[in-house]
This record gives structure tokens, C-alpha cells and sequence, in this order.
């Protein structure tokens, strides 16, 4: 059994963890005095070769981005949608990888200020390039409802009845579900594969997690099954096993270091898998639906 402040003994299968029940915008140019990019007249009819909802001269000479890629930097998001759509994706940047992450909470609190700030600089300092030169990964947790009615235990796999299974939090109060966020929930009580012995799952595109008093426990808790959310799993070298030391494979994924670490693998261990890179290029995507033109059209800002 897991005991905060005690010693940790992890026994885990697949996608679960168990524990104790606890408790830029562009600026103008400097010294030339133009005007930002709202204010610059572009022809109606430039040609938008990419599709992605901003014409070709305004990807050359404001924004930096390809007009011959609707997503420069890879992130699933199109570059018009990222310059446009401040409603959608909150301070979102065409040049950098955009992650959002839906957070509900069966509790009346979510996930606390620490833990947030543990887990968005802990994407920021990933060992990822980005197409301005930067590195990196911005995380938004764009928290959203508590309090929300729950029918005991939480399961991971579909169930008769409502409220008791991610899926059915997802599909009745996920309010970002078309326009491409992953799907949190925090609760007093999860289930995985049907057996509440454990405290998180992570499945393509959705997690559930239990928190708990420590930042770093309750942190580390959320980097695991965010890691399946996002593609990391079970059937990979080393994760959600002990045979590896943290040495050998330095991973969030490596129940050795589940509750002790944050970040996942740069792949020069002995595992030799670059999770960051997965990340930032491979991993599972929630749908974008809302996309017409490159952008959600009803929602932001047009041209």
C-alpha cells in the first residue's frame, strides 16, 4: 500500500496507478512604426495556398508561418486558428506546440495553483524545438466545472448508467470536446479495468485522476495518465513496469519514478525511447471539429 510522506510501494497494471485514498501576439516593428496586424490591409483575394484561414502575405511578412502548411508548428491547431481564434485557444501561438487540457472536478476544487504551475513548467522546459527557434511545450489547463454529480466510482470502460464513467463526464460536461482539448476529470474515486483498487486511467484522449494533499505526488499523478491520454502505453518498453531502474529508463511512465519525477524520457537512457518528441509529434490527438476555413469560423476573429 502508498503512503504520502511514507514509503512508496506501487502496484500497478496497464494504464492505473494505485495509492491510499489521502486527501505573442506579433508586435509592431521596432523603430518602423507599423501598424499590427488587425490594422494591415490585405488584399481580399491574396491567395491563402495552405487553406489554413490567413493569406500568404500575412504568413510571410507578420507571422512567420509557412503558407505552405496549414499547422507550422505541429501542434493540430491551423495556423489561422492559433493568430484568430483568442476565444478557442486562449493564448495560443502558430510558432510553438499548443497543448489543452479540459479540467473538471467531481470535488469542489480542482487541481490547485501549485500542481498547475508544477505541471506548465514542467511542459515548458521539454527538450523539444520549436519552428521560432524556442523550446518547449505550452500546456493550457483551462479549468472549467466542480461539483459535478457522480454516481460513486468512476470507471475508465463504459457503464450502464450515468455518471460513472469518463466517458460519460466527457460527453455531458466537456464544453471544449469539438474544438480538439483533451478531457480531465478529477474525483474522489476512479476505477480501472472495474477495479477501484487503483487511483487514475488515462485512456486515447481522456485521463481520470484522484488528488492528493502533496504537489509533487498529485503532479506526478496527472504527467502518468496524461502520458496514456496522449498515446504512451502499457505495451511500450518500461512503461507502467518496475524491472527498470530510474536510471535506466528516466521516466514519469517507470512506476520507479511515478510520485518521485514529472518529466518523461529524452530517450538517452537505456530504454532509449524520446517520449518528449512523441509528445510534441505523434501523440494522440483529440478531434478539432470546429475547423472551417482553418479556423472556427462563428467563433473568432476574421480577416
Amino acid at each position: 500500500m502508498l503512503r504520502v510522506g511514507a514509503v512508496l510501494f506501487v502496484a500497478l497494471l496497464l494504464a492505473a496507478v494505485v495509492l491510499p485514498a489521502a486527501g505573442t501576439s506579433p508586435e509592431a516593428a521596432a523603430g518602423g512604426g507599423a501598424d499590427g496586424p488587425a490594422a494591415q490591409q490585405v488584399d481580399a483575394n491574396a491567395t491563402d495556398t495552405d487553406g489554413d484561414g490567413l493569406a500568404d502575405p500575412l504568413e510571410r511578412s507578420v507571422y512567420e508561418t509557412d503558407p505552405t502548411d496549414p499547422d507550422t508548428d505541429g501542434d493540430g491547431y491551423p495556423d489561422g486558428m492559433e493568430v484568430r481564434c483568442e476565444g478557442v485557444v486562449p493564448g495560443a501561438d502558430p510558432l510553438r506546440t499548443d497543448i489543452y487540457v479540459e479540467v473538471d472536478s467531481t470535488q469542489a476544487a480542482t487541481l490547485s495553483d501549485p500542481v498547475q504551475g508544477a505541471i506548465v513548467e514542467t511542459f515548458a522546459d521539454a527538450p523539444v524545438s520549436n519552428p521560432d527557434g524556442s523550446t518547449g511545450i505550452d500546456i493550457h489547463l483551462v479549468a472549467d466545472d466542480t461539483d459535478l454529480p457522480v454516481n460513486g466510482t468512476v470507471y475508465s470502460k463504459r457503464r450502464a448508467g450515468p455518471g460513472n464513467d469518463i466517458y460519460d463526464f466527457r460527453a455531458n460536461h466537456s464544453e471544449y470536446r469539438s474544438d480538439g482539448y483533451y478531457y480531465l476529470l478529477v474525483t474522489d474515486d476512479v476505477a480501472y479495468n472495474g477495479d477501484d483498487y487503483y487511483v487514475g486511467a488515462g485512456r486515447p484522449g481522456i485521463a481520470a485522476m484522484e488528488r492528493y494533499n502533496s504537489t509533487t505526488v498529485t503532479a506526478s499523478l496527472f504527467m502518468h495518465e496524461f502520458g496514456h491520454a496522449m498515446g504512451l502505453d502499457a505495451h511500450q518498453d518500461g512503461i507502467d513496469e518496475k524491472r527498470y531502474s530510474r536510471a535506466e529508463y528516466d521516466s514519469v511512465m517507470n512506476y520507479n519514478g511515478l510520485y518521485r519525477q514529472l518529466s518523461y524520457s529524452n530517450g538517452t537512457d537505456s530504454v532509449g525511447r524520446d517520449e518528449w518528441e512523441f509528445v510534441a509529434q505523434n501523440r494522440t490527438q483529440p478531434e478539432l471539429q470546429c475547423v472551417e476555413n482553418g479556423t472556427c469560423a462563428s467563433r473568432c476573429v476574421q480577416a
